[in-house]
């Protein structure tokens, strides 16, 4: 009697690297394409899994899009370094790449990308209130945290618009050091603004006569 020759045990599948690979492949298909043209079976293609499996781990595309926001959301940038912070934001618009997981460039493409999508749109906003918002807020002296931390990621993603959707030669084709001190410039006014002017204490009366705010 012959004994069956069997092939080496099927390898299993590490969970944890599986889980990354299909959250790293989502963030890159959400922030090319959007929620809407993202699709489950060519995020599963990237990741080297089926459908199937990114359903088991994730239950639907709209869970995994949920769970590809709350880890792009965990931010890169130092808050409490206000020295350095325009200059942070700025470095990290001009020279991270659009495909690079966990980075605000990315969570700018996936804003700028599915915004507009009414059920990616209140994920986008609770983790963009949560997670960047309130803490760029709270490292802002001075009045008005709230709107000048919206303010600032109002222009990095207008840059980010501009500099990865359009690409103008303008850009393409600028300095990268250069880019990064302009933009460096521009975000200062709204984290380090400046004091108002003594001419913005009066107000313009009729005749073009300033007469003081009562």
């Amino acid at each position: 009697m012959t004994r069956a020759v069997h092939g080496p045990a099927p390898r299993r599948r590490d969970a944890s690297l599986t889980r990354e690979a299909i959250l790293a492949a989502a963030t890159r298909r959400f922030a090319q394409r959007g929620y809407e043209h993202a699709g489950v079976r060519e995020i599963a293609s990237d990741a080297g899994v089926t459908a199937a499996l990114v359903n088991r781990y994730f239950d639907s595309k709209e869970g995994l899009f949920a769970e590809v926001i709350e880890r792009a959301f965990v931010s890169k940038i130092r808050f409490e370094d206000r020295a350095t912070l325009a200059e942070q934001f700025a470095r990290l618009m001009v020279y991270n790449k659009d495909d690079e997981p966990d980075d605000e460039r990315t969570i700018l493409l996936l804003l700028l990308r599915s915004a507009t999508e009414p059920r990616a749109a209140e994920v986008l906003r609770t983790n963009l209130e949560d997670r960047h918002l309130k803490p760029l807020a709270a490292a802002l002296d001075g009045p008005d945290g709230a709107v000048r931390a919206a303010l600032v990621m109002a222009h990095l993603a207008g840059f980010a618009m501009i500099d990865q959707m359009i690409a103008p030669a303008s850009l393409a084709g600028a300095d990268r050091e250069r880019l990064v001190a302009l933009l460096t410039e521009g975000l200062s006014v709204y984290i380090d603004p400046p004091a108002p002017s003594a001419s913005r204490d009066t107000i313009p009366a009729r005749g073009g006569r300033r007469r003081a705010p009562a």
